[in-house]
Order: structure tokens, then sequence, then C-alpha cells
């Protein structure tokens, strides 16, 4: 389902052709950047009509930005927050709390929760902010994620859930995921933050779990500039979220929740009325005008970002010798562009970065690479299910380039070039 775009009202989109006119946008210093601003004049005009009409903070796009994102989902709720790393906060937090009248929280002080060794901070860090202990899991280096072997290797009576990541858009094996989860009575969490739309069976990554995460970073597949969202499999967890997005107060709550805890209450006033220990994580109105108008573009931004995938995977694989095969799902939705060099091709992982971007082309490292490598980790409580061989092997062999809905059919035609270029090089 592909939400219509809201209309913007045509004086402020005259208003923003103007502002274009006069300040054009400056160029990149890269030939092949990491990344390029997706935002057209409906954004800018979607955003300054926020600004001059109100309301800024959390208010009615906010709500309609929910309603359109759990329809295409088919979920029965989506709750909006100011970041991606912020909706796994949520995620986590809603699940350290005790539900209703239940005596313990789903995930307890010091329960183990299962994270790939191979994904951004922000999945790993929510794990030990909520008091449990993140237990890193192996990954495959051929699909850049956890598989069920690992996971279950990496199980112990202390186990309570599974956090599964859907790295640079390849979605995880989630039949075989889910199907562990459900037979060892475990939660499933899916951070889908780089995944939007990528799809298993024809089923929607972050639709598998009880939750599911996504981001609306600049670079992401669609940008609220910084934003992100969690998908509720159930009504409970969706209202127990926005209570802790908001101060942990009961203005999210059904109304008769709500009159039921400010008749038990009556000296205080239920503008201010608490009920748990909440965070300040809203969006804003003025980011979801701009993730409404993104949102229903989106399927125009991934044909391309698949389109340059499937040039540069052609070309990549034409250099076996040198680069090891990462195979991406049918239903992949390409975040970013993964080069991982065999263990015994004749070039570092450094000389590959140097070349790269001595010629233009932006990179990055696989996102944090090993998290069990990370100095943090060091001073946080965490198990190693290991050996993480595969995480090593990442870590010390790969990088990414940037895919992005803007690229050029010059651009799509220019990394094969590069690498053909550093294939004769390294042959020598």
């Amino acid at each position: 389902m592909v939400p219509r775009a809201p209309e913007v009202p045509a004086e402020f989109l005259e208003t923003v052709r103007a502002l274009q006119r006069a300040y054009p946008e400056a160029a990149s210093p890269h030939r092949l950047p990491l990344t390029l601003s997706t935002f057209g004049e409906r954004e800018i005009a979607a955003a300054l009509e926020a600004l001059v009409r109100g309301p800024v903070t959390q208010g009615p796009r906010v709500a309609a930005f929910e309603a359109e994102f759990a329809a295409a989902h088919g979920a029965p709720d989506a709750v909006f927050c100011n970041s991606g790393s912020s909706a796994n906060l949520l995620a986590l937090a809603v699940l350290a709390r005790p539900a209703g009248r239940e005596p313990r929280p789903a995930i307890g002080p010091e329960d183990e929760v299962v994270v790939p060794a191979v994904t951004w901070s922000t999945t790993l860090w929510p794990v030990v902010q909520v008091g449990a202990v993140p237990v890193l899991a192996d990954v495959s280096p051929e699909t850049l994620n956890v598989t069920a072997a690992s996971v279950e290797r990496a199980l112990s009576p202390r186990t309570r859930a599974v956090f599964v990541v859907h790295l640079l858009g390849n979605p995880a094996p989630m039949e075989e995921l889910t199907d562990l989860c459900r037979r060892r009575g475990l939660i499933l969490i899916e951070d889908a933050c780089e995944s939007l739309d990528a799809e298993v069976g024809g089923r929607k990554a972050g639709t598998f779990g009880r939750l599911g995460t996504f981001s609306f970073y600049f670079s992401h597949h669609i940008c609220t500039i910084e934003g992100g969202m969690v998908l509720c499999a159930g009504p409970e967890d969706a209202e127990r979220l926005r209570i802790l997005r908001s101060h942990g107060w009961t203005r999210p709550m059904s109304d008769a929740s709500r009159q039921a805890i400010e008749k038990e209450h009556p000296d205080l006033d239920p503008r201010f009325l608490f009920v748990d220990a909440g965070y300040n994580l809203r969006g804003t109105d003025l980011q979801a005008a701009i993730g409404r108008v993104q949102f229903a573009r989106r399927s125009g931004f991934l044909e391309r970002r698949r389109r340059a995938a499937a040039a540069w995977t052609a070309a990549r694989d034409l250099h076996a010798d040198l680069f090891a095969p990462v195979r991406f799902g049918p239903g992949a939705s390409h975040f970013a562009f993964p080069l991982v060099l065999r263990p015994e091709a004749p070039a570092t992982r450094r000389r590959l970065v140097e070349f790269l971007e001595a010629r233009g082309v932006e990179t990055r490292p696989l996102v944090a690479g090993n998290l069990a490598r990370q100095p943090a980790l060091t001073r946080l409580p965490h198990r190693i299910a290991g050996p993480l061989t595969g995480a090593d092997l990442l870590h010390e062999r790969a990088i990414y380039v940037g895919l992005h809905p803007r690229l050029t059919d010059a651009q799509i035609d220019f990394l094969p070039q590069v690498l053909e270029e550093l294939a004769r090089e390294v042959r020598r």
C-alpha cells in the first residue's frame, strides 16, 4: 500500500521554488558520495507549512504518519519517535517494564538478549540500558546477518529475547528465527532501521516479531532528518510505548484507563499525571510532515537503489578472486553496497579504502564492525557466544559504499570501472 502524499498549498510550493532558485544545492566533494538529500520541493514545503501553521511539536501530523506507516505494514499500530536509536530504546524499555499487573517484566535485570555481533551500536546499548545482558551472536559473512544456528548457540537458561537485525537492507532468515523463538518461548524483536520495505516471502521486515524498529535518518530509505518508528503487534505495547515516549504521563492512554487513574488520584492535576518513569523521545510534527511526503515516494527510491545494487553486484562478482560473494535475498531493500575482501585476496581493507577514496568513492566500515572488539564492551556487561569467526572477517575485510536514490546512470557505471581498475592493480 502506497499512501497518497499530503496536499501542500500552492503558496508554500512557490516559496520553496523561489528559495531553491536562489540557493542551489552545493556539489558533493565526492564523485560517488555516500548519500545525498532526497528532499524535493514538497518535503520542504510541507515542513514550511508546519512551521507557519503549527503545531510544530507532536501533533496531528505525527498521528497521521503513524497511521499510514502501520497500514502499509498491515500492523495494528506504529509509534513515531525522534530517532531509530530511540525506537530501539523504547522497544527494550517496554519489555523491561511489568505490563499491567504482571509480577515481573518480560525482560528483567540480568536476563539475556541475543544480538548480532555486527550491527550498529544502538542495537546493543539499549539492552544494557534496561539492565539486561547482551549476548553477541556470530553472523554469516555471506548474508551479514545472524543465522538460526548462530542464535541457537547463543541461548542459555537466562535468554528472554532475540533482537534480530536486517543489515544493510538484507532481510535475516525470519522463518527459521521465528520458528526458533516460538519453540524456545523467546520474544522476537526486529531492528529494520536499514531495511524499510524489505520482505521475506512477501511479508515485510519488522512484522515478524512483537516489535519492529525503523530509522529515518538522513542516509536511510526515507528521511525525517532524525526520526524513528516502532511497529507494534498489539495495542497494549503501543499505549505503553506512547507513555514511555512522553515523560511517563497519562495523556496517551485510552480514555477509560486514563479516567480510572485520575479517579484514584483526585488530588493531582490530570494534565500532569505520571504513571511510569518515561523519557522525552517524541518526534515533531515538523519531522512527520517531511516523513509523510517521503513515505509516499519510497517505492521510487527503492527502485533506483535496487537498480544500482544489481549493476554493482554483477561488477563485483566479475572479480571473484578479490571479493567474496554477499547474498542479498530477493526481497532486499538495499541500503548500502558491501564489499568484502576474500581472506586470501592480495589487498587489505585499508588499501581498498584508500584506493576508492582517492577516486572519489566515499566509503564506511561495515557499520560498527565486530562490536565485541569495541572498547566500550570492556566496561559493559555482555557475553560473547563465540567464536565470532564471521564477525571478525567482516570487521577486518569489509566496507560499504553509498547506494542512494539520487545516483545517476553515470555514477552507477562509475563504480564498476573503479573495481576493474583496482583488480588490475592488485593482480600485478
